[in-house]
């Protein structure tokens, strides 16, 4: 980017120092006139080649520069468009530096008032406005600066939403794990139970007895708001049925999470069932 910029303004250099160069040859009637136009032009190319090639030694006067060659040459030259010359300097380092802006607009209107007298004050709105134009372009450049900015803002907040969102769920199973472990004190699986449906504000847990395995996967039942999940046990298997207090609970994923492993867990207090298969053993 900046070895575009220092062409770009390296460029604009030479174009000046052929516009003085071509209208001392073409126009100016004295050959000292002419002479003293071309040997200063060729100084400011000289000095812009410089500047190209070895920034580095420059970058300091790099704003003022110009105006020690663009002003003997504007006033020298006897061309009233020269006065728009002086406003080429400004716009190297506008809005960075606004000291050349001021010193490009007062010196064209000062050269204006030279050549046209008090009309030449009229230069000065001009001048101003064509100086302050690139601001345009600088206020589009750092809005879409902004706009991309902000839209990096934008995908860092939803990344870190998704992750509080993860964290948020892995501390709620970590604390469900717990209140768990501390239920697993129980005497019996009668008070497992009732801890477990206090725990989750469940209505009712019931145990059937499922000696040849026939429920294999979690059965939901919208219309009587049960959540059904199967468990092995060394002897046989068993279906704990927990009844829900509301529709949308069916839908709950961290909710039946946990009700699977409630499930799992009863297997600790549980070998078998005697007796018939799908009678109620437990009911809390």
């Amino acid at each position: 980017m900046w070895l575009n910029k220092v062409f770009l303004i390296t460029f604009s250099r030479f174009l000046l120092f052929l516009f003085f160069t071509l209208h001392a040859l073409l126009y100016l009637p004295g050959y000292i006139q002419k002479a003293v136009l071309v040997v200063v032009s060729s100084l400011y190319l000289s000095t812009a080649l410089v500047n190209y090639f070895y920034s580095f030694k420059l970058r300091r006067l790099n704003d003022y520069i110009d105006f020690v060659f663009l002003l003997p040459l504007a006033f020298f030259s006897g061309e009233s468009l020269a006065i728009f010359s002086l406003l080429v300097p400004s716009l190297f380092s506008f809005p960075k530096n606004l000291v050349p802006l001021f010193i490009s607009v007062l010196s064209a209107t000062a050269l204006g008032v030279y050549n046209f007298g008090l009309k030449g004050l009229l230069v000065f709105p001009l001048t101003l406005a064509l100086g302050l134009s690139p601001s345009s372009v600088e206020l589009l450049r750092s809005l879409q600066r902004d706009r991309g900015y902000f839209g990096e803002l934008r995908r860092a907040y939803r990344s870190l939403q998704r992750e509080l969102s993860a964290l948020e769920r892995e501390k709620r199973q970590k604390e469900t794990m717990l209140k768990l472990l501390e239920l697993l004190d129980s005497k019996g699986p009668e008070e497992y139970l009732s801890g477990v449906k206090e725990m989750f504000k469940l209505k009712a847990i019931r145990v059937f007895s499922l000696k040849d395995s026939s429920v294999k996967e979690c059965l939901i039942d919208q219309s009587s708001l049960t959540i059904s999940m199967p468990v092995g046990l060394e002897e046989g298997s068993a279906l704990v049925v927990f009844y829900l207090n509301h529709p949308a609970e069916l839908m709950d994923v961290e909710l039946k999470e946990n009700l699977s492993k409630c499930a799992n867990m009863l297997k600790l207090y549980i070998a078998g069932f005697e007796g018939k298969e799908q009678a109620v053993k437990i009911a809390v």
